[in-house]
């Protein structure tokens, strides 16, 4: 960290939205002249990024972390006796999953407009507390009714957090930079699903203890890891792009030194002169221009079907696996391997699609993987040795949730303006929490212990999945093309001029 004086940075080197940035260069593609730009960084851009890497992500990861930690311990609290406690079925505990997706759906928008107002480090702190505060108080409910209302509290609480963490960690890098990155900020959603049935499976051994049963102790903990969380996140994190004054320095040192806050702004206005702009204010018309365009509901839509598959699955691995002859405790926590598989998984796919510059394949990839596993789960036989159930059970999970992290940096290249960048990954977002309301009543009370009707359900859905994916790469890959022969048309009309 380099010590500096407050007064010894510019508004430009810190706070790009003070730049002005005519609307012709915006439009166009970027250039050193254009923007007065003088690029002598090469030696020192990979340095630099890595120092990003090290700050940006890690302290956004482990805000996801909190945040999966708290709407995904329900499939732990599953294996023990809420349902006795509350006295209810699990079809009306998936009711209180379908009310926390609600209440992230209706929140997405509203919460990215604020976002832009507030900053990224006052509301996305916020909002950390507050479902940390709801999260924890979930361990003291006595009926069913209060359990509801906890979990569209949650919900609205939640909602917004992680199209604006994307927002904001774009805002840092250039495009190509975005998948992998945008990857590495998902491992704390992943790493909490399988960190959680960990921590899940210990502190169910607390069952009795004070007087309190293994679900509300699940509650009650991770809720408080949340609370610890959401001030680590508020005293490290930046405040915006170029400006690494964090709070816990009290504007006394920052990140980056002078010279790099000047890069880290220049080599993403270069990259994306739109950038430039900063905050952003986003008006109705924004919202208007980004719903009407059919290419990202086509993007919408595929995390829609294709989550709601994983979600169903997801959340009852930890039951299905229990049902094979585990016990809670190890179900709980053999659930997590698939989950840390997948990010093996997912790492290889995100480096591979910014190494070579292409989303659609790897997309297709994660699809490809979805139908034939879900596929092998659904015809895998119930009399299988134990082991051989959990392993395929296992290998179904390994692609988690890869496609929809992917199609969201594939979403965000073709965005063409911040606003637009912004409602989209709102969108994108809320079509995946859609897909918790929806993928939470897959299986059923009546189902178990087989499943049999919930599994031909997401093996439909991967179906399906695979053909969008698939008609969203042709026509895309017909877009380049033509864009490719129109460039090349004018290279030749100006060479003969």
């Amino acid at each position: 960290m380099t010590r500096i004086s407050l007064d010894q940075m510019s508004n430009q080197d810190i706070f790009p939205e003070k730049m002005e940035v005519n609307e012709k260069i915006i439009d166009s593609p970027p250039s050193e002249i254009e923007h007065g730009i003088i690029k002598d960084w090469d030696h020192e851009e990979a340095g630099i990024r890595r120092k990003i890497d090290f700050i940006l992500i890690p302290t956004l990861a482990i805000a996801f972390f909190a945040m999966q930690l708290d709407r995904g311990n329900i499939s732990a609290v599953l294996t023990s006796t809420i349902t006795t406690d509350l006295n209810v079925t699990t079809n009306q505990l998936n009711v209180g999953t379908q009310l926390l997706s609600a209440g992230i759906v209706l929140a997405e928008i509203p919460s990215n407009i604020i976002l832009q107002r507030l900053g990224p480090r006052v509301w996305l702190s916020g909002q950390l507390f507050a479902w940390g505060l709801v999260a924890t108080f979930q361990a003291f409910v006595q009926s069913y009714p209060a359990y509801l209302a906890t979990r569209i509290l949650l919900g609205l609480c939640e909602g917004g957090f992680i199209p604006g963490a994307l927002y904001y960690l774009s805002t840092w890098y250039k495009k190509d930079e975005t998948s992998l990155r945008t990857g590495l900020f998902f491992y704390g959603q992943m790493f909490a699903s399988a960190t959680s049935s960990l921590i899940s499976a210990g502190v169910l051994k607390l069952n009795g203890t004070c007087g309190l049963e293994g679900w509300r102790w699940i509650f009650l903990i991770e809720g408080l890891i949340t609370l610890f969380i959401g001030i680590v996140f508020t005293l490290l994190v930046p405040p915006k792009a170029g400006d690494g004054r964090a709070l816990i320095g009290m504007g006394r040192w920052s990140y980056f030194t002078e010279r790099e806050s000047q890069i880290i702004v220049n080599r993403v206005l270069l990259d994306d002169p739109r950038k430039a702009r900063g905050h952003i204010q986003i008006t109705r018309s924004d919202i208007w221009e980004t719903v009407k365009q059919p290419r990202i509901w086509q993007h919408v839509l595929l995390t829609l079907v294709s989550m709601s598959a994983f979600q169903g699955l997801t959340q009852y691995s930890p039951t299905m696996i229990k049902l094979i002859g585990f016990s809670a405790v190890k179900a709980n926590a053999l659930a997590s391997v698939g989950v840390y598989c997948g990010i093996v998984w997912l790492t290889i796919l995100a480096f591979c699609s910014d190494r070579t510059g292409h989303r659609g394949p790897f997309v297709m990839l994660a699809l490809t993987w979805n139908v034939i596993a879900y596929a092998c789960l659904r015809t895998d036989s119930y009399s299988s040795p134990k082991w051989h159930r959990f392993g395929v059970i296992t290998i179904a999970n390994v692609s988690y949730c890869s496609m929809h992290i992917l199609n969201v940096g594939w979403l965000s290249l073709y965005c063409k303006t911040p606003q637009q960048r912004s409602v989209s990954m709102a969108l994108v977002v809320m079509a995946a929490n859609c897909s918790g309301i929806s993928g939470s009543q897959i299986f059923r009370t009546a189902d178990a212990p087989k499943y049999l009707q919930g599994l031909t359900a997401i093996c439909a859905l991967a179906g399906v999945a695979w053909v969008q994916g698939g008609f969203l790469s042709v026509q895309y890959y017909i877009q380049r093309k033509k864009a490719t022969r129109t460039d090349d048309k004018e290279s030749q009309a100006n060479g003969n001029l």
